[in-house]
C-alpha cells in the first residue's frame, strides 16, 4: 500500500486514504444542512466534493460570489468536480474555460477538468472521440488556468490497461493530480475497475501525484481502493439510501428497508443515540437528513477504521473481521490483492 499520507490545500490537509461525501446545493435536505438544522456531511469529514451542476443556478448562487466556502461555518478542503456527469445526462455542451472559470470563482480546492464521460455500449468510433475531448479539455484547462492556490486534477478515462497508458501518454504532466470518471455505469464490474484503477494509479505513482476515484465507493470499494493505495474517493450513497429510507446496518454494511423490516438494528452513532426509527421515516427533509448523517457516520467509520488498520499493518485482519458479515468486501478484496501480486508496479 503506497500512499501519499496528505493532500496540502489552501484550507487545509486532507489525510488519506480518504472519502469524500459527494454534496449538493440545491433544494430540500441540502437547505436543512446548509442552515445546520441537522448536522451537515461537511462537519463530518476532512474534504466534501461538490458537483458543479449542483451549484450553478441555485439560490445559492449569489451567495458564493467571494467562494463557496462563505456557505459554510468552518472551512474545510472543498473539490469541485467539472459537471461532466449530469452534463452528459442533460444533453449540455460546455466550454472547458466557462467550467474553470466558475470553479476558480467558487475558490475551490481541488478542481477536476470539464470532461466526457463514457456510458455503456457506445460506439468504438464515438468512444475513442469522447475520450480525445476529455484529454483536449484537460490539457486546455491547465494551460488556461488563473488561480495558482486551486489544484487541478485531469479527468481520466479508458477500460483496458492499454487505453489507460495511451491516456496519460496524451497529458500534460504538470497537473496537481489524477480522477478517474465514467466508472457509475461499470460500478459492479470490479475486476474491470481494479485493473483500470491499479494502472491508473502506476502512472499517479510516477509522476507523485495523487488519485480520486469518481462515484463507485460502496464498501467493498472502499476497502478495495483503500488497500490499492487510492488516496481519495467519493461516494452519494449515504444521500441516495436516504432518499430511498434504507438504513445502512452498522455492521453488515448493507442497505436495510426499514419499512419492510419494521425495526433498525441497535448502532452507537450519535443519530442513533438521539432518534428513533419513526424519526427517520417522516416525508419531510429533515427525517431525510438525520437518515442521511446516520448513513454517513457509518461510511466515515469504516474509514476511519480502514485509515488506523493502514497505520498499524493490520489492514487484512480488519478485512476478515468485516467479511464475516459482508463477504463482499473479502471477494473485491482478494481480487485487487491477487491481481497487484500478478502486476507489480515498472
Amino acid at each position: 500500500m503506497d500512499i501519499i499520507s496528505k493532500i496540502k490545500t489552501t484550507n487545509g490537509s486532507i489525510k488519506t486514504p480518504a472519502l469524500l461525501p459527494v454534496c449538493a446545493l440545491t433544494y430540500g435536505v441540502w437547505d436543512v444542512f446548509i442552515e445546520e438544522k441537522v448536522i451537515p456531511p461537511w462537519k463530518l469529514s476532512e474534504s466534501t466534493l461538490f458537483s458543479l451542476e449542483y451549484v450553478r443556478n441555485t439560490k445559492y448562487e449569489e451567495n458564493i460570489r467571494e467562494g463557496i466556502h462563505k456557505l459554510f461555518s468552518e472551512k474545510k478542503p472543498i473539490f469541485v468536480d467539472s459537471g461532466g456527469f449530469q452534463s452528459m445526462k442533460k444533453g449540455i455542451e460546455r466550454d472547458p474555460i466557462e467550467v474553470l472559470r466558475f470553479q476558480e470563482k467558487l475558490k475551490a480546492d481541488i478542481a477536476a477538468t470539464f470532461d466526457y464521460p463514457v456510458p455503456l455500449n457506445v460506439e468504438i468510433s464515438e468512444y475513442t472521440k469522447m475520450l480525445e475531448k476529455s484529454i483536449n479539455c484537460a490539457n486546455l484547462s491547465l494551460e488556461n488556468k488563473m488561480r495558482k492556490e486551486m489544484l487541478l486534477y485531469a479527468c481520466v478515462h479508458g477500460f483496458s490497461e492499454k487505453e489507460i497508458d495511451w491516456y496519460f501518454s496524451k497529458l500534460n504532466k504538470h497537473f496537481d493530480g489524477y480522477a478517474i470518471g465514467s466508472l457509475v455505469p461499470r460500478k459492479n464490474d470490479y475486476k474491470t475497475l481494479i485493473e483500470i484503477i491499479y494502472r491508473a494509479k502506476i502512472h499517479a505513482h510516477e509522476l507523485e501525484k495523487p488519485l480520486h476515484i469518481f462515484g463507485v465507493t460502496g464498501f467493498p470499494m472502499l476497502y478495495a481502493l483503500s488497500y490499492m493505495g487510492v488516496e481519495t474517493m467519493d461516494s452519494w450513497t449515504y444521500l441516495v439510501a436516504s432518499i430511498f429510507k434504507e438504513y445502512i446496518h452498522p455492521e453488515t454494511l448493507k442497505r436495510v428497508k426499514m419499512r419492510m423490516t419494521g425495526k433498525i438494528p441497535e448502532c452507537d452513532c450519535f443519530i442513533c443515540k438521539k432518534f428513533k426509527m419513526e424519526d427517520f421515516l417522516g416525508a419531510t427533509s429533515v427525517p431525510q437528513a438525520h437518515l442521511a448523517i446516520h448513513n454517513l457516520n457509518i461510511f466515515m467509520r469504516e474509514m476511519k477504521l480502514i485509515q488506523e488498520h493502514i497505520r498499524e499493518n493490520s489492514f487484512e485482519e480488519l478485512v476478515e473481521q468485516k467479511s464475516k458479515h459482508n463477504k463482499r468486501i473479502k471477494i473485491v478484496y482478494e481480487y485487487a490483492k491477487e491481481f497487484m501480486r500478478n502486476n507489480p508496479k515498472n
